[in-house]
């Protein structure tokens, strides 16, 4: 007579990795390894820290994953990417309070800041190029020159500017303005 063959059991063991996805997350390592003993798989705590890092990688990074929350429950968002993403036009004060509703701490100085730095390195090249230059007379050696200023709207004032900047000279006319910026910055503390 044949021998019967003996079944074996139809329920696998789970891979490690899936084992440790499938408990809560806030269990802790030491637990999840006494689980994981009980169940007949052998594990570490660092084995347990590396897949649950692995698994919040993986969900940050897909698409149509969970978004990444921070440990208060606020989402993780740039303050930069934030401010720049508001209108140009929108008053600091209207910044700082916006932020504050998402749960962002800012400064006028830093929404300033940051609007300088963004506008400088994304959007100002593009609209000098658009705008018309300023022409303005400056007198070198004696005689009149026209001198040409890229990225002014051409009015009036800014002819006069250039024309103040071109007489008084480039470096003093820099420090100068930095005299200004610091008492600007002094009245809006």
């Amino acid at each position: 007579m044949a021998a019967k063959k003996v079944k074996k059991s139809s329920r696998k063991t789970p891979s490690k990795s899936a084992f440790v996805r499938g408990l809560p997350a806030t269990l802790p390592a030491k637990e999840v390894v006494a689980k994981a003993k009980a169940a007949g798989l052998l594990l570490s705590d660092r084995y347990v820290h590396v897949i649950r890092s692995i698994a919040k990688r993986a969900a940050r990074q897909s698409p149509g994953g969970a978004k990444a929350v921070r440990r208060g429950g606020r989402p993780i968002s740039s303050k930069r990417t934030f401010v720049l993403g508001l209108p140009g036009d929108l008053p600091a004060a209207d910044v700082i309070k916006r932020a504050k509703a998402q749960g962002m701490k800012l400064t006028t100085n830093y929404v300033y800041k940051i609007r300088s730095r963004g506008a400088a390195a994304g959007s100002r090249p593009e609209t000098a190029a658009r705008t018309p230059s300023v022409v303005t007379k400056a007198v070198k050696r004696g005689r009149p020159v026209s001198v040409r200023v890229p990225g002014g709207n051409g009015s009036s004032h800014d002819e006069h500017f250039v024309s103040l900047v071109l007489d008084v000279g480039l470096a003093r006319a820099a420090a100068l303005l930095e005299k200004v910026r610091a008492r600007v910055q002094e009245l809006s503390l």
